[in-house]
C-alpha cells in the first residue's frame, strides 16, 4: 500500500531543498521571484537593482528617484524530468524515496538551470581574457585582468564572481593564489565549488562552463564565427557567414545563441562560407534565420557581478483536475510537483519541472576567459 507520507507537498518541498543544494551557478546572479502564475513564453517584467549618485552636499540636498527599471524577461525555459514509479517506490520512506527519485532528478534539473545562466552570462559579456597557455610563467594574470576590467567599468568590488571551467581551474590551481585554498565539504553544491576569493572575485568551479567536447583530443574544427539558421524544434541546423570561408566544425563543437547551448552531433565542411545542413545534439529552442552564433572554439570561463545576470523564476499553474500535485516555492525559486497515470502506457509517473527565465542586466559587469 502506498506511503500516505509521500505526498505532492512533502515531496515538492523535499525537491526545493535538494535543488537549492545543488544550484552554483544561480545561486550567484540577481534573482527575480513573484508570486504570480504564468505559462511557457509568457514574458514578465523583472526588478533590475537600484543605482545611486553620491552627490556633494552644497546646502540643501537633491532626492533620487528610485531607478529600479523593470526588464522585460520571457519564461521560456521550463525544465522538467518525468519519472516512471510503482507501488515499491511510493513505499519508501521519504529519505530512501529522495535518494532514489528526488535527488537525481533535481541534480539534473540544477545542472541545466547553471548551464543556462553561465550560457546566457558568456553570450552577454562585455569584454574577453585570452586565457593563457600551460606554459605560461604566470597565468593567474589573466584573473587579475578580469578583476581589473571590472574595475575600470566602476563595477562594485562586493558580490563580484568567477566561474572556472575544469581546463581552467587547473590552468589557474598551480598559482599559489588558489592552491592554497582550503576546500569545505558541507554537502552544499555551492560551498564544495568555491575555491577562494581572488583578485577582488569570489571563485568557483562549474562542471557546466561551456566547452567544445573535442578539445581535450584538440579535435575542434577551425571555424571562428558564423550564422545560424534553423526551424524550431528540429535537430538542425545551416551555417551561413562561416570564416573562414572553407573552414570546419567538427562533431562536439559549440556553440550559443539566445542562452541556449548547443553542440554539433556531426561534422561538416563550409563551401564559400556556407554549410546547408549539420546536426545539433538537442531541438533547436526557436526558428532562427542568420541569428549570430557565440562561438565556444575553447574552454570559457566567466567573471561578474551579482547584478549583471538575473534569474527570473515564476511559478506554474497547477494542472486542472489533477488534485495530486503542487508548487513549493522559497528564496527565489519554485518547483512544481505532479503525480499522473499515463492511461496509453498504463503507468504512474511523478513529473518536477521549473520555468524560468535568464537575462543580461549589465553587459559591463561580465567578463568571460576563453582559450
Amino acid at each position: 500500500m502506498p506511503n500516505t507520507i509521500l505526498t505532492p507537498n512533502v515531496i515538492a518541498n523535499e525537491a526545493l531543498m535538494v535543488l537549492k543544494n545543488n544550484l552554483v551557478m544561480a545561486n550567484l546572479v540577481h534573482r527575480d521571484y513573484e508570486d504570480e502564475f504564468v505559462k511557457v513564453g509568457d514574458t514578465v517584467t523583472a526588478r533590475r537593482p537600484s543605482k545611486f549618485v553620491a552627490k556633494n552636499f552644497t546646502g540643501a540636498v537633491d532626492p533620487q528617484d528610485l531607478n529600479e527599471g523593470g526588464v522585460p524577461v520571457k519564461m521560456d525555459r521550463l525544465r522538467d524530468v518525468t519519472v516512471q514509479i510503482t507501488s515499491k517506490e511510493m513505499s519508501l520512506d521519504l529519505r530512501d524515496f529522495s535518494a532514489q527519485v528526488i535527488e537525481p532528478a533535481m541534480t539534473a534539473i540544477a545542472s541545466a538551470v547553471d548551464a543556462d545562466v553561465l550560457a546566457t552570462a558568456v553570450e552577454g559579456a562585455g569584454r574577453t581574457v585570452t586565457a593563457s597557455g600551460e606554459s605560461a610563467t604566470k597565468p593567474i594574470k589573466d584573473i587579475a585582468k578580469v578583476g581589473s576590467y571590472l574595475d575600470f567599468a566602476g563595477v562594485p568590488v562586493q558580490n563580484r564572481r568567477l566561474v572556472l571551467n575544469p581546463s581552467h581551474k587547473v590552468l589557474y590551481a598551480t598559482d599559489d593564489n588558489l592552491s592554497k585554498v582550503s576546500y569545505a565539504g558541507d554537502g552544499n553544491a555551492l560551498r564544495d565549488a568555491e575555491l577562494g576569493k581572488v583578485y577582488t572575485m569570489d571563485t568557483y568551479m562549474s562542471q557546466n562552463a561551456p566547452y567544445p567536447y573535442g578539445y581535450l583530443d584538440n579535435a575542434v574544427g577551425t571555424a571562428k564565427t558564423y550564422k545560424v539558421s534553423g526551424t524550431a524544434g528540429e535537430s538542425k541546423v545551416a551555417l551561413s557567414s562561416v570564416t573562414a570561408a572553407t573552414a570546419t566544425v567538427k562533431k562536439g563543437d559549440c556553440f550559443i545563441v539566445d542562452g541556449y547551448v548547443y553542440h554539433f552531433a556531426a561534422g561538416a565542411t563550409a563551401a564559400s562560407g556556407a554549410v546547408a545542413e549539420v546536426a545539433i545534439d538537442q531541438p533547436l529552442h526557436a526558428t532562427l534565420s542568420g541569428k549570430d552564433a557565440t562561438v565556444i572554439s575553447a574552454p570559457t570561463s566567466v567573471g561578474f557581478h551579482r547584478n549583471g545576470v538575473a534569474l527570473v523564476t515564476r511559478p506554474m499553474d497547477l494542472p486542472m483536475g489533477n488534485k495530486n500535485a503542487y508548487v513549493a516555492s522559497a528564496d527565489g525559486l519554485g518547483v512544481r510537483v505532479v503525480f499522473d497515470y499515463d492511461s496509453t502506457h498504463k503507468i504512474d509517473t511523478v513529473s518536477f519541472d521549473i520555468l524560468y527565465g535568464v537575462t543580461t542586466l549589465d553587459k559591463n559587469m561580465i567578463v568571460k576567459v576563453q582559450g
